[in-house]
This record gives C-alpha cells, sequence and structure tokens, in this order.
C-alpha cells in the first residue's frame, strides 16, 4: 500500500474576549496528545495576520492512520476545551494528500 502524508486544516474563529494565551494552553494540551499517537508526524498552529482566525495544520503519515488518531482524539475530548474559547459554528476541517514536497 502506497502511503500518503495527509496534511489536517483545521480552522477556528477564536472569540474577541479569548486570549492567545488561553488558546496556546489548550493547543498544548491537544499537541501533547497527538505526538504520542501512531503515525503522527507534526503540526503547527498559525494565526491569520487579520481578525482572529486560526489553523491548527497536522500531518499524518496517512489516511489510516490519520482516522485512528481522529477517533481517539475525539474520545479524549480535548477539542470539547477549546469549544467555549470560540465563536459557535466557526471550526471547519479539510484534508489534504501530499502530492510532492522539497
Amino acid at each position: 500500500m502506497k502511503t500518503t502524508v495527509i496534511t489536517e486544516f483545521v480552522k477556528i474563529e477564536a472569540l474577541q474576549t479569548t486570549t492567545s494565551e488561553q488558546l496556546l494552553t489548550k493547543a498544548d494540551l491537544i499537541n501533547s496528545f497527538l505526538q504520542k499517537q501512531d503515525g503522527f508526524l507534526d503540526a503547527e498552529l498559525i494565526k491569520a495576520m487579520e481578525g482572529n482566525i486560526w489553523y491548527f495544520i497536522y500531518h499524518i503519515k496517512n489516511m489510516e492512520k490519520l482516522k485512528a488518531v481522529g477517533e481517539k482524539l475525539r474520545a479524549s475530548r480535548l477539542f470539547d476545551e477549546i469549544t467555549p474559547l470560540i465563536v459557535p459554528g466557526s471550526m471547519s476541517v479539510t484534508f489534504f494528500s501530499q502530492v510532492k514536497n522539497w
């Protein structure tokens, strides 16, 4: 089976009352959990230059591993800790398969 690195973008809009420190604290909890999962490669958190839009970017070895990691993450309910910090309904998830890297 050919393995293709999967990139997951999780977009959120933080509430105006949410501080960067609050979001980073929750992101660190999620990242600590993910680093222990089979297939997890790396992650980053980026913020739009304007507004309060944030992206969690994850790289997972392949779709099979991504599904397993996703199930464990949902079961852990760690993302539930971010929910009070974001605009309701603002979370979206998009997946990409790697075509080439340099």
